[in-house]
């Protein structure tokens, strides 16, 4: 009788050790699908973090979604992956210290568009933001806000969610078409 407990025990210790393994490798995949960065999606590309930052940009359809705004990025323009901040620091002093920003940009030749994307945990009113110095109230595509023009194209701030919003083009077409590919989502 106790050759045959014995035997069921090293048949324990072996199933024991096999889940042990197998536990060891959902633990790992599960750190590494963690990591920033990492997507099963293979048609996107898709950032996000602990801090509520979020970016993701399907490079089929040039569909951007940040902090859960989206927009589509015209025809020709590549990200420039290096410039991509996620739920940073704004670093700003014109924004509470508690601020965080999330943006890319994307580049066509010598032309470059920049969306970036301000947070907090209390939103953002739009009667209480107040525009760079020399800004213009406008509104673009339906979406009220604030342009300035300068060598380098236009920049429009903007409120939308409880998020300040601001988009940097080359011209006021392109931003055009982004404002307008945001209220057909």
């Amino acid at each position: 009788m106790r050759y045959i407990l014995k035997i069921k025990g090293e048949k324990m210790k072996k199933i024991l050790m096999v889940g042990a393994i197998l536990l060891a490798i959902c633990i790992s995949i599960s750190a590494v699908s963690a990591d920033e960065g990492w997507s099963f999606n293979f048609g996107s590309s898709e950032s996000s973090n602990s801090d509520g930052g979020f970016f993701s940009l399907n490079t089929g359809t040039n569909l951007l979604e940040i902090q859960k705004l989206q927009y589509t990025i015209p025809d020709g323009y590549k990200e420039n992956e290096s410039f991509r901040v996620v739920g940073v620091d704004a670093n700003e002093s014109s924004f509470p210290d508690d601020t965080k920003e999330t943006a890319g940009q994307f580049v066509n030749g010598d032309d470059s568009i920049i969306v970036k994307v301000f947070y907090r945990d209390t939103a953002f009113e739009e009667d209480g933001y107040v525009p760079a110095e020399g800004a213009v109230t406008e509104k673009i595509a339906g979406q009220n806000g604030w342009i300035t023009e300068d060598e380098d194209g236009v920049t429009f701030d903007f409120v939308k969610d409880g998020k300040i919003v601001e988009i940097d083009t080359p011209n006021e077409q392109v931003l055009q078409s982004i404002l307008e590919s945001a209220n057909n989502k």
